[in-house]
């Protein structure tokens, strides 16, 4: 695989937006072309019989079913003065 230069570094840089000093480029540079090479050892093996997945633990998500809960009891409110048609009614905030 082709190996990452400086100037590749100073781009990747400039692309997510970080600063990189000079004489740091070559220590980045030579770090993303560690990562690199482990990816090819990785593109060697034979995973054409390896179904895909997309989690490997086995369990699935728990969702509860959906219920219709009545809202709030305005009548434990009796000494709310601004009601209108059974919600409390406030200034507007702009």
């Amino acid at each position: 695989m082709a190996k990452i230069t400086k100037n590749e570094v100073k781009k990747i840089a400039d692309l997510i937006k970080i600063a990189i000093p000079e004489n740091e480029l070559d220590h980045y540079a030579s770090q993303l072309n560690t990562v690199l090479d482990s990816m090819d050892v990785l593109a060697e093996l034979d995973t054409k019989d390896v179904k895909p997945t997309s989690q490997t633990h086995g369990l699935t998500n728990v969702m509860r079913a959906d219920e219709i809960k009545p809202g709030l009891d305005i009548t434990k409110y009796k000494n709310t003065r601004n009601l209108k048609n059974n919600y409390f009614s406030v200034k507007k905030v702009l």
